[in-house]
């Protein structure tokens, strides 16, 4: 009974090793697979942050881009209407002094006539 008792517990000793062999390689094959996917999930995120700073630059170059010509259209812009608004002022000027020089005309000869009346009546000229 002793010798069958040994051999039971032998065998089971024995099947007990096995198991925990067996547990052992399985969870080192768990460990190295999560340290793949692991490392996979890294490098694919490391990969996507490079494309978005990369994505990044090329948006603050564009927006550089699209300042720089939003100040050129501006500032072309406001030539253009300097410009214009130069040229309504020097019509404005030449309409309105022309038409200053007709009413100076206009004054200095109704004043004429109204000498010429006053001499021709013998009245004083009214002011």
């Amino acid at each position: 009974m002793r010798r069958r008792c040994e051999g039971v517990l032998a065998d089971q000793a024995k099947e007990h090793a096995e198991r925990f062999d067996a547990f052992e390689r399985e969870a080192a094959e768990r460990a190295a697979a999560a340290e793949e996917r692991e490392a996979a999930a890294v490098a694919a995120a490391e990969a996507r942050l490079s494309e978005a700073k990369r994505a990044f630059a090329e948006a603050e170059e564009a927006a550089r881009h699209g300042q720089e010509d939003a100040d050129a259209t501006a500032a072309e812009l406001l030539a253009q209407a300097r410009a214009r608004d130069e040229r309504v002022a020097r019509r404005r000027s030449g309409c309105c002094g022309s038409t200053g020089r007709r009413w100076d005309e206009v004054r200095a000869h109704m004043d004429h006539v109204r000498s010429s009346l006053a001499a021709l009546t013998g009245r004083a000229a009214a002011e």
